[in-house]
């Protein structure tokens, strides 16, 4: 691959796209949170404060607590709103993709922070959101959260609160479907397992794109995990199919269908990637460590290089980010490859800026990122 021809590709391309107002392509759920942005105090002299750089600090002062006490000082950069969902909705918002965006925002109104998201997402409530604590360090973040408003919201509850005719409604002249923030529903599955079966079978027009992202699946039993991956191949029949990691995420479903086959996967990621593609059904596999990305599809594997931000702004949204700029480069008909560093220069533009990119914004990171290969 060309990196440098490829942006150049991409800005062309960018600069190019025609927005229409009234078509809303996607649909993106279930989640949402009010979300602290915070950072650890290490030491302080006066009003100056040093901040743990490194998770590896912190644990290390966390140890030293064991079998005593510590107290931590937290302080907050920024509360805003959080959620896999309404931050990749206003991302491929701000870049101009107009969508509807299902999950927990507030009740009986929408919550003022989830007012801040971009005009173009039109949301959907069904309850009060969850709270999140975001520690970020230069090398991470650490994401505590509270999420007891998501226990009982299941596929009836979905259906009672919105209305399955005014979801196929919503669905209807949509392309693209993002389902995310498994880990943190205790009954996501269910949910995405109605949508398969009671949704998708009243849509028309052509095949769609579906997207899943399902956090970190630490937590969760092997059953569960089997359970859920079974669920999302059966989105084949219905269009094509696109799984999104980080490398943790990666790693701890590998481990999970090792466990359920027997089969051994190997100790680079890029074998990892191919295991995971192997033995799953899916159409792509999208894997995202801090210095590239990886597509694995039926064309075979491709690595693209990455850009690191070295001082980030923030962390926490990254690869919702990074979602949203893939997501974005499928629905513009762009290759995988393109749509993939499509995706990393909007999570790099945000983790840079603070904020997700608009269209001249991501055209002024690409820029930058080819002049200093």
């Amino acid at each position: 691959m060309d990196l440098s021809a490829s942006i150049d590709d991409l800005i062309s391309r960018l600069q190019a796209y025609e927005v229409n107002p009234d078509d809303i392509p996607a649909f993106i759920g279930i989640d949402g949170y009010i979300d602290k942005i915070q950072k650890v105090v290490q030491s302080q002299e006066g009003a100056s404060r040093i901040y743990y750089s490194t998770i590896a600090d912190l644990g290390a002062r966390i140890q030293q607590a064991a079998g005593l006490s510590a107290q931590l000082e937290l302080v907050s950069q920024e509360i805003k709103l959080g959620g896999n969902a309404p931050i990749m909705a206003h991302a491929l918002a701000s870049i101009g993709v107009s969508n509807y965006c299902l999950g927990n925002f507030g009740a009986p109104k929408i919550h003022p922070l989830f007012k801040q998201i971009h005009s173009q997402s039109k949301l959907l409530s069904l309850g009060l959101p969850a709270e999140t604590n975001a520690l970020e360090f230069d090398d991470g973040k650490l994401i505590l959260s509270e999420v007891s408003p998501f226990q009982s919201i299941n596929w009836d509850y979905v259906k009672e609160t919105i209305g399955l005719s005014e979801l196929v409604a919503y669905c209807q002249t949509t392309k693209f479907i993002a389902l995310v923030d498994w880990c943190n529903l205790p009954l996501a599955t269910d949910i995405w397992s109605g949508i398969r079966q009671e949704l998708l079978p009243h849509l028309k027009n052509d095949p769609r794109h579906f997207f899943f992202d399902l956090a970190d699946p630490a937590k969760k039993s092997q059953s569960a995990i089997e359970e859920v991956l079974e669920v999302i191949g059966s989105f084949n029949s219905y269009g094509t199919v696109t799984l999104g990691l980080n490398e943790n995420e990666a790693r701890r479903l590998a481990r999970t269908i090792e466990q359920q086959t027997g089969k051994t996967a190997g100790e680079e990621l890029e074998e990892v990637c191919l295991f995971i593609y192997e033995n799953m059904n899916l159409t792509n596999l999208l894997v995202h460590p801090l210095n590239r990305s990886i597509i694995v599809s039926p064309q075979g594997i491709h690595t693209i290089p990455g850009r690191l931000v070295t001082k980030p702004q923030i962390s926490t949204g990254g690869g919702d980010n990074l979602n949203a700029g893939f997501c974005f480069g499928q629905l513009a008909g762009y290759s995988l490859e393109d749509s993939t560093l499509l995706g990393m220069a909007t999570s790099g533009a945000y983790v840079q800026n603070g904020k997700s990119p608009n269209r001249p914004e991501l055209i002024s990171y690409l820029l930058n990122w080819k002049n200093n290969l």
